[in-house]
């Protein structure tokens, strides 16, 4: 697979490269470290290849068990999968999430959006995502990070990932949108080939105008740090528990 933006990958929904993308700070996200998807339960087996060829070493799912066990993701053998449950789940539920503390509070949301950022299950499905990052240091290994349809449980997971890694929040808002873009689209090639033109940008732009009032469900999340923590920094640290050897780390893996 080339360095596409929308990935080719037959049977997949709303699969994703996050490289390519700059930061504040001039530097990029490397391809073939980080994507982001829908369902992948319906992959073809020649997809299921091209996924092992392009280097998939984990598959952090964030929908509940139930979901995962109706759909299930078909994926390379060595693939490690993890099961993060971003919303909270059934008794008799079990995930690949630590116990949590008896003393956790629920949070009183009535946004998902904002419940996604405080909520303390959610919390702990996003830091052990982020513990997984660390550990896929390998050069041309990829993380996958995904739910149902790859846009509100995925959309925030990838608002985290590029906010901690410097990328500025209107970029990650056109990331966002560009699910809107997929979602509306019936000709996925001639898609492709537009992102991947030097008027990328402007289509792009084009089509944020278009969906702004879908995207503006984001601000909701990057609200919530906000009004809550004062600052990234801040939540990074408390609700994430990196640090800034963590943090310094996860630029040295997913930059160049």
């Amino acid at each position: 697979m080339k360095k596409e933006r929308i990935l080719n990958v037959e049977g997949s929904v709303n699969f994703r490269e996050l490289g390519g993308y700059s930061t504040k700070d001039g530097k990029s996200i490397k391809w073939q470290k980080l994507l982001r998807s829908g369902d992948l339960s319906r992959l073809t087996d020649e997809a299921v290849q091209n996924l092992n060829d392009y280097g998939l070493h984990y598959d952090i799912d964030l929908r509940s068990p139930s979901e995962a066990g109706w759909l299930q993701d078909r994926l390379p053998n060595d693939v490690i999968y993890r099961s993060y449950p971003v919303y909270p789940i059934a008794k008799s539920e079990t995930s690949d999430l630590p116990e949590l503390p008896n003393d956790s509070t629920t949070s009183d949301y009535s946004h998902p959006y904002a419940l996604m950022i405080m909520n303390p299950q959610s919390q702990l499905a996003f830091r052990m995502m982020f513990q997984d990052m660390l550990a896929n240091s390998d050069s041309k290994k990829s993380l996958l990070f995904h739910c149902a349809a790859g846009k509100d449980r995925t959309g925030v997971a990838g608002f985290l990932i590029l906010t901690v890694l410097g990328v500025d929040y209107p970029l990650i808002k056109q990331d966002y949108i560009l699910t809107n873009v997929v979602y509306s689209t019936m000709d996925q090639d001639s898609l492709r080939k537009q992102l991947k033109n030097d008027k990328a940008e402007n289509f792009v732009n084009k089509m944020n105008s278009v969906f702004q009032v879908q995207g503006d469900t984001l601000d909701i999340a990057r609200q919530a740090i906000l009004d809550n923590y004062g600052d990234y920094e801040t939540y990074f640290k408390q609700a994430m528990k990196l640090s800034k050897a963590d943090l310094d780390d996860l630029k040295a893996i997913y930059l160049e």
